[in-house]
């Protein structure tokens, strides 16, 4: 399956977290934005190439209480992912279908966003891995 491995961490201040790695590692981040809902609310964001691993950071909703899973796999593709999650179905993969306000899930499975489209599979402990693709600046999400 063609896709890269990147984590996610959710930390309490975003701000904060970027000036520490950045002064930590010695490193600007390679990447600042953010992550756009179809509605477009925007999650501010951060990425570091750390050991040749891209590292995003996010904020964990609700503070430092509400971190919860605090480290995230992501596979980035550029497949389109409703073919990909249909492959995975058969191969026996479970997913996590809840909801995610402001990222419906389209028939296929596929969360939708402004910038990128996106699924969780879980393992057979619980943990979710994301495989998610990024929209080209000029592509919208696919109806």
């Amino acid at each position: 399956l063609d896709a890269k491995l990147d984590l996610n961490l959710r930390v309490a201040d975003l701000d904060a977290s970027v000036e520490w790695y950045a002064r930590v590692f010695g490193a600007a981040p390679i990447f600042r934005g953010a992550d756009r809902t179809l509605e477009g609310k925007a999650t501010a964001m951060a990425c570091f190439r750390l050991g040749g691993v891209k590292l995003w950071l996010l904020p964990a909703q609700g503070g430092k209480e509400a971190l919860g899973q605090r480290v995230g796999i992501a596979l980035m593709t550029r497949q389109r992912l409703a073919p990909l999650r249909r492959e995975l179905e058969a191969r026996g993969a479970r997913f996590d279908d809840g909801e995610t306000p402001g990222f419906p899930i389209d028939a296929d499975g596929v969360r939708q966003g402004r910038d990128a489209e996106f699924f969780y599979l879980l393992d057979p402990d619980g943990h979710r891995i994301e495989y998610c693709r990024t929209f080209p600046r000029t592509e919208e999400p696919q109806p």
